[in-house]
This record gives C-alpha cells, structure tokens and sequence, in this order.
C-alpha cells in the first residue's frame, strides 16, 4: 500500500518515470497483486516501458482480468522472438475477450508468413468481418510484397495509386521502397507520381538521385505487421482513444524494432497524449536522410513549442537549415515557432524566406498559398497592415477556394471594420464550403453582427457555441450578439463564460462588460 501511494502521488506530480519505477518494483515483490498489475500496465504504457506494460498485462491475464488488448502485447513480443506457439496462445486469447478478434486473420497470416507459408486462404477470412475490412486492401498489398509476387502486388497498387488517398500515403511510401531495392526505379517512381505528401515527394527525389541506404527496403512479415500495428495506432489516435493507440503503437514498435515509421507512429500518439517529452524523443530519432524526416521535424517542433521550450524549438531548426538552407519547408518552421513565441515581426523574414525558396523550386499553388496565408497572418499580428491584407488576398488567388484563407482573409477586415462587404462575401464562401467548421460559423455570425444583422447573428453564434461550448471568442461574440437585442441576462452569462477560458487583455474587456453592460468601447474585436 505504501508503494501504491507513492506511485499515486508521483503521478499527481506528473512524474510518470518515478510511478513506474515504484509499481515495476512493487509487481516484482507481489506478482499476484492485481491492483499494482492495473496500475502498473497503465503507467508503463505511458511512459513507453514495453517490458513493464507486458509483465503486467500477463499478471492481469492470469487473474482473468485482461483488458481485451492486451493479448495483442503479448502476440507482438512473441512474434519478434518467432514464438510461434505463444503467438497461437495470444490469439486464442485475443479471440476470448472479442474486442479485437477481428484482427485474428490477421495476424495469423503474418504468423504463416513469417513460417514461409501461404496466407493466401487465411487472409480471404477477413471477407467475413466487416471491421477487418476496412483493412483488406492494404494487408493483401504487403502480403503479396512480403511473398515477393510483385506482380500481383503492382495489380492491386494500380487502383490504389490513381484514387490518391491521402490515408494510403505511407503504404504507397513502404510499396515504393520495396521496388526500389528490387532495382525497379520505374514502379517506384509510378507508385510516387502524385507526390501527395511531403515523404512520398522526399523518397522520390531520393530515388531521382540513386540513394539506397535507408531508403530501399524490401517488405517482410515484420514490416507487414508492424504496419498493421500502427495503422491501428493511428485510426485510434484519430479517434481520440489515445491510451489505446499508445499500446498499438507500441506493439508495433515491439515487433518492428528500428524503425522510422515506428518512432514517428509512436511520437504521434504520445504527443496526442501531451506527453510531449517522450514525444519529441522519438521524433528526434529519424535520421535526416529519411523520407519522414520533415514531417518528424515538424512535429519535434510541435512538441517543443507546446512544452514552451521555444529556444530548444529555434535552436533545433538552425541546425537544420545550417544543413538545408534552402528548404522552404524548415523557414515555415521556424516563422510558426517565432509565432509561437510572440515573435511575429521575426516570423514575417521566416515566411518571406521560405516563399522566395519555393518559388525558386516552383511548388505547387496549393502549398504557395499556404506559405502566403502563413505570411499575411504573421504580419496582421505583427500590426504590419495592409501588407497582411495583400499576402492574404496573394493567398486567395493562388487558392480561391479554401475556407480557412477565405475565413481568415474576411474576418481580419471585420477586426478593423473595413471593406466589409468584401469581408462579408469572403466569409460566407468559406461557409458555405465548410458549414461545419465552428469558427467558420462564428466568423460568419459575427459578420452579421457588424453589418446590424443581430437575430441572425444569433442562430450562427449559438450554432458555433453547440460545437465547441469553451470557446471564448465564440461566447463573447455570443453575449455581445444578445446585448444587442436585449437578451441582457443571457449576455452576461455568455461573457461569464468567456472569461472562465479568456487571457491577456480579453479579461479585463470581458469584466467591464459584466459590470457596464455592452458599449461601443468594448465591442468584441
């Protein structure tokens, strides 16, 4: 008990590594104690301690306590020592608990695999469970590859490949890299053509000028599954089930060993979790030359910057561009992590950079547009206007139909009561391509508010307030809205409620408001 408790308040204390040294303790005295193997296996998944999170799992198995899960550690840990009996145990385990029975198929494909069998008939089971497939098309792919009938596999990438999936990107990444060490440049740079995400562009350009080392590499059993591994991570980080994609990105770890797509699936579902320390250690292990180190940057940087470690997040991004100076994307990098930080005139050179840099290498509009929208808000931050508003309308040309730089371009004219016409059609464009956006919705309902159109301000504020009930600008907005049309008690417990999540000047806007009531002095910006 005395153990116990100081786990519980090294916890409280946020000192997760502590915790998980007493309980890995305390289960080595008492194996049998179920409340330590609870606690313990949730502490050990936080912290990324494999060994902990299966020893406890196993004790919880033992005393029929399992969480339906955890069979799927134990399947992973025994696949990467090729136990092929204690992998059979898992599944039937696995099968007892029901939650993920439906990967059994599965993963006994990739145990026969793996035995240089053919799973060809185990893995046509999946037809009979409508959750497993939704997986299908992409296993059969890496079967196919990990078997070597490349040719069956280029038939089932043609399909693949011409939809585009933004989904399927990483499985056209480990597809690309198998024909690439098979020497087949030409199916590698086919499976890329499109070049929709950011590492299928760097493998390509990778393959264009003949880099091999960690890049080619050809698909096995253990990649096959690793890859089903975190394909669940990711679908449950989505979810918001981040405890759960915590344990499938680490089974996938387990399994995959040395991997840059395990540490980036990985530093992905602890930084869903804000265990951004942990995150940022894993991002930190993709090496420079891999096709995903971009994207591990990026979310490195994150993971600094939501820390608030902003000169670690600044210092990280000069060594890379001391390597890559000429690489938009690290200037982009940097401007948002000045951003972060208050630093919006520093911002404005990062983004000006980066927009000379991509122009030079003529990226496409969608992403030039991007970069000019990052520019025109850093400048309207900044107070560098109307500078801001030709890098916002730069940004619209390039893009004329994408709701956040139409939302952005009207509602910074409404902040300074100007062109509102304009402002107004800006914003009602973007709604109508995406109505489901609550700040969209609140960007339009306070534009009816500035234009006099208060009862119709109303519906879109309290539409937007549905969605997201903590947003402080959308209750302000709200109360100003119901102000205006004599809803004076709603007014005031809309402003009460703002205040509860506002900062910095908002605060004290908000109370005179509560105490005065609505003047034109204290209209929401």
């Amino acid at each position: 008990m005395n153990r116990f408790v100081a786990a519980r308040l090294a916890e409280s204390s946020n000192e997760l590594q502590v915790a998980a040294a007493i309980y890995a303790e305390g289960l080595k005295e008492q194996p049998d104690n179920e409340l330590l193997a609870g606690r313990a296996y949730i502490s050990a998944i936080e912290v990324g301690d494999f060994g902990l999170a299966l020893k406890a799992a196993q004790a919880m198995q033992l005393r029929g306590k399992a969480n339906p899960e955890m069979p799927l550690l134990s399947y992973a840990d025994a696949f990467a020592l090729r136990d092929w009996s204690g992998a059979g145990l898992a599944i039937i385990e696995l099968e007892a608990l029901r939650n993920f029975s439906f990967l059994t198929p599965i993963l006994e494909a990739w145990m026969e695999s793996a035995k240089g069998a053919d799973s060809t008939a185990t893995l046509s089971r999946i037809m009979a469970n409508e959750t497993a497939k939704y997986y299908l098309e992409e296993q059969l792919i890496l079967s196919k590859l990990a078997s070597r009938e490349e040719s069956e596999a280029i038939a089932l990438l043609a399909g693949l490949v011409e939809r585009n999936e933004a989904r399927m990107a990483p499985l056209r990444v480990i597809a690309a890299q198998h024909f690439w060490a098979k020497n087949d440049a030409k199916t590698a740079k086919e499976i890329l053509k499109f070049q929709s995400s950011g590492p299928e562009q760097i493998l390509l350009r990778l393959i264009e000028s003949g880099q091999r080392k960690g890049v080619a590499q050809k698909v096995t059993p253990t990649i096959g599954l690793a890859f089903l591994f975190q394909r669940l991570s990711s679908d449950l980080r989505e979810q918001q089930a981040d405890f759960l994609s915590q344990v499938m990105a680490q089974a996938g770890a387990r399994v995959a060993g040395k991997s840059d797509y395990a540490s980036l699936t990985t530093g992905r579902a602890y930084a869903a979790s804000e265990n951004h320390d942990l995150a940022a250690a894993e991002f930190a292990r993709i090496p420079v030359g891999s096709p995903y180190f971009l994207v591990a940057l990026s979310s490195h940087i994150s993971s600094l910057v939501s820390n608030e470690q902003y000169d670690q997040a600044i210092a990280r991004l000069d060594i890379a561009l001391e390597h890559n100076p000429d690489a938009p994307e690290l200037h982009i990098l940097k401007g948002q992590s000045l951003q972060a930080q208050g630093e919006n005139g520093s911002a404005v050179s990062s983004f000006e950079a980066a927009i000379v840099l991509a122009e030079k290498l003529d990226r496409p509009d969608a992403l030039l547009a991007n970069y000019w929208l990052a520019l025109g808000g850093a400048q309207e931050q900044a107070g560098l206007w109307p500078a801001g508003l030709k890098s916002l309308q730069k940004a619209n040309e390039l893009q004329p139909n994408s709701p956040s730089i139409l939302n952005y371009l009207g509602y910074a004219q409404l902040e300074r009561r100007e062109n509102q016409a304009e402002a107004v059609a800006a914003i009602k464009q973007a709604h109508e391509l995406r109505s489901d956006s609550p700040a969209i919705t609140d960007s339009l309902g306070w534009a009816y508010f500035i234009t006099g159109e208060h009862d119709r301000a109303i519906i879109y504020l309290e539409s937007a307030l549905d969605a997201q009930p903590q947003d402080p600008t959308i209750n302000e907005h709200l109360g100003d809205a119901y102000w205006a049309v004599g809803r004076l008690y709603e007014a005031r417990y809309a402003w009460k409620s703002a205040k509860l999540f506002a900062e910095g000047d908002d605060v004290q806007r908000l109370s005179s408001k509560i105490d005065l009531g609505l003047r034109p002095d204290l209209i929401s910006p």
